[in-house]
């Protein structure tokens, strides 16, 4: 049986979605809030739309486009369950959530496609700040 890995804060791992002129993108992923309003609802709000099914944001950092993929559960099981992580905070009896995803993924790309997580980017420092900064607003809300 393989071991679970813990996820304390974040962790960055390869083989995400494609994206066009692209290998498999990098992701951040972090340990849902149960606890919170789902992700998507969360980001709805934060960026203002009016689409709870909306999983691709542009944002912009220094005068600098970006955009942020979410992945929903079943993109996020075809993507990334066979890296096996360990729930550290079991579900509350009060999860808001009927989403039960236990593990959000996000990938980042400049304008150009570019993937900002890879570890050989340029923007990889620029793309980790602002999705700690996300992630903890998302477990603040």
């Amino acid at each position: 049986m393989q071991q679970r890995v813990p996820i304390s804060d974040y962790v960055i791992v390869t083989n995400g979605k494609e994206v066009l002129g692209n290998k498999n993108l990098s992701a951040f992923i972090f340990e849902n809030n149960l606890k919170k309003l789902p992700i998507e609802q969360f980001l709805a709000a934060k960026f203002n739309t009016n689409s709870y099914s909306q999983t691709e944001f542009w944002i912009t950092i220094d005068k600098n486009k970006y955009q942020i993929m979410i992945y929903d559960k079943a993109d996020y099981e075809k993507y990334f369950i066979s890296y096996n992580f360990a729930v550290m905070n079991f579900e509350p009896e009060n999860a808001k959530s009927n989403d039960q995803r236990t593990f959000i993924a996000i990938s980042m790309i400049n304008s150009n496609n570019e993937d900002c997580l890879n570890d050989n980017s340029l923007y990889q420092n620029i793309a980790v700040n602002y999705l700690k900064q996300l992630k903890e607003e998302f477990y603040n809300q």
